[in-house]
C-alpha cells in the first residue's frame, strides 16, 4: 500500500511505496476518508447486499473495516503493491502491461499471470473471491475488507500516479508550514499526505457532517450518473486528476490550491462510495 510516509509512526503494517523497494510507508485517504467512502456505500446498498455484508462481517459495518487493509500484515508484505497503480505522469492512459507488474517469478501469459500486483487487478481479484459462494465465509469476508479499502484507494488521485512515488517524494509546505500534524506529533509535509488527510481535515467536520455534505453533493452534481465503470476507468480518472494537481518539489499548498482541489476530494470520496455500493449490489445478490 502506498501510504503517506506520515503514517510510518502509526501503522506498523504499512508498506513500501510506488516501484521502490525502500520501506517508506503509506495509504490513500486518511482514516476519515476511508470511513466516508464506506459510509456512502452503506447508504446505497440494496437490502440483500446489506444483509450479506452484516453476515460476512459478523454485524460490523463497512466503515468499521475500512482501514483493515492498511493494518493487515501478511508477513511478506505481499499485498503492499495492491493499494496503488503506477501510471507514469506523461502517460495518456492506463496500460496494464506497463503499469501493473506481474507477481515475482510469474511468466508472461502463464496461468498464474491472470492476476497482477496493482490496485486495478486486485479489486477485480477480490470481487471474484467475494462472489464465489464455494469459498468459506472467512475468506469472503477478507475479500470484502480488501474491496472496501481498495475502492477507496483507487479514488485517491495520487494512488494512480507514479511521479515522486505518488507524491511521497514531493515535499511541500501546507498552509505556511513544512510540518504536518499526525496524531500527537508532526512530520514533514509531502503532496501524498496532503491528499490523504490535510485537505480533508481542513474542513473540520465530523463524519456525520461530512456525510451530509457528500449526500448533498451527490444530489446536486447527479454523481449517481457517473457511478459505473471498471477499476481501470477509475484509475484513469484519478491519474488525470493527479496530473492536474501536481506541484513542484518544495511547492506551496495554499488557500487557492485548497479551494481548487477540495471539490475534487469530495467528488472522489462520493464516487468511491457509490461505486463500492454498485459493486457490492452486483455481487451480493443471494439473500442471507
Amino acid at each position: 500500500m502506498r501510504k503517506s510516509r506520515w503514517r510510518v509512526l502509526v501503522l506498523a503494517g504499512a508498506t513500501s511505496a510506488a516501484c521502490a523497494a525502500a520501506a517508506i510507508t503509506v495509504s490513500a485517504w486518511g482514516a476519515q476518508g476511508h470511513r466516508l467512502v464506506a459510509r456512502v456505500a452503506e447508504n446505497n446498498l440494496s437490502t440483500v447486499a446489506r444483509q450479506n455484508v452484516r453476515w460476512l462481517l459478523d454485524n460490523a459495518t463497512l466503515a468499521d473495516v475500512s482501514t483493515w487493509a492498511d493494518q493487515f500484515d501478511d508477513g511478506m508484505r505481499q499485498t503492499s503493491s495492491w493499494h496503488y497503480v503506477n501510471i507514469p505522469r506523461t502517460a495518456s492512459s492506463y496500460d496494464r502491461n506497463r503499469d501493473c507488474p506481474r507477481q515475482p517469478g510469474v511468466a508472461a501469459g502463464s496461468r498464474a499471470d491472470r492476476w497482477r500486483d496493482c490496485v486495478v487487478d486486485r479489486i477485480l481479484y477480490n470481487e471474484e473471491r467475494l462472489a464465489d459462494a464455494t469459498l468459506d465465509r472467512a475468506d469472503r469476508a477478507i475479500a470484502l475488507k480488501f474491496l472496501v479499502h481498495f475502492v477507496g484507494d483507487i479514488h485517491q488521485p495520487f494512488h494512480a500516479m507514479g511521479e515522486g512515488r505518488g507524491g511521497n517524494d514531493i515535499d511541500v509546505s501546507a498552509f505556511g508550514s513544512t510540518n504536518c500534524s499526525i496524531g500527537d506529533g508532526s512530520l514533514p509535509c509531502n503532496l501524498h499526505g496532503v491528499w490523504d488527510s490535510t485537505l480533508l481535515s481542513r474542513r473540520r467536520m465530523s463524519d456525520a457532517q461530512y456525510l451530509d455534505l457528500l449526500a448533498d453533493r451527490i444530489k446536486e452534481r447527479t454523481l449517481n450518473t457517473q457511478a459505473g465503470g471498471a477499476p481501470a476507468d477509475w484509475a484513469r480518472e484519478s491519474h488525470a486528476l493527479a496530473r492536474a494537481a501536481l506541484v513542484a518539489d518544495g511547492g506551496a499548498i495554499d488557500e487557492a490550491y485548497y479551494r481548487a482541489q477540495i471539490p475534487i476530494v469530495e467528488d472522489r470520496l462520493a464516487l468511491g462510495g457509490l461505486r463500492l455500493a454498485g459493486l457490492l449490489n452486483r455481487v451480493l445478490t443471494t439473500p442471507k
